[in-house]
């Protein structure tokens, strides 16, 4: 064995040895995290909504809007199906996250703006898919550029 290119290695103590090893592990666990956290905050794209004790898949697309009903939220499908949940809307809310796709024109609704047929401001109301009738709360604005939104 040459000695040319051997670097003597020191003795270190248990307590530095740790020290680093903790130091590598958290940085690691911050590192996975922060994309854990960069991925909860992208939108989703479905929900998993439980009715009649059966949770199923529903594509955000397939939603035409949901209703507030005190503690309860109906969910209203394209397929002319209704679901009533016992969450509230609020809590579908923070499922959905910011989402360019949903309005909420009244306080009892949330929209899926791509089933919004039609507005109509004398009366106050908006025409969904289905000839759904939704209330337009009186500070929610129209936007006649890019459609309906909550400005």
């Amino acid at each position: 064995m040459s000695a040319i290119g051997y670097t003597s290695i020191k003795p270190i103590s248990e307590y530095v040895a740790l020290k680093a090893e903790i130091a590598y592990w958290k940085q690691q666990y911050f590192d996975l995290h922060s994309k854990t956290e960069a991925n909860s905050t992208s939108s989703p794209t479905s929900l998993y909504i439980k009715d009649n004790g059966i949770t199923r898949q529903v594509l955000l697309t397939q939603i035409i809007m949901l209703e507030a009903d005190s503690n309860y939220t109906r969910i209203v499908l394209v397929c002319d199906e209704n679901i009533l949940t016992s969450k509230t809307l609020k809590y579908w809310i923070g499922k959905i996250g910011i989402n360019v796709d949903f309005v909420r024109p009244h306080r009892s609704f949330l929209v899926n703006k791509k089933h919004i047929i039609s507005y109509q401001s004398n009366s106050r109301k908006m025409i969904l898919t289905g000839n759904r009738e939704v209330p337009l709360a009186r500070s929610f604005k129209v936007n006649c550029l890019s459609g309906p939104n909550d400005e």
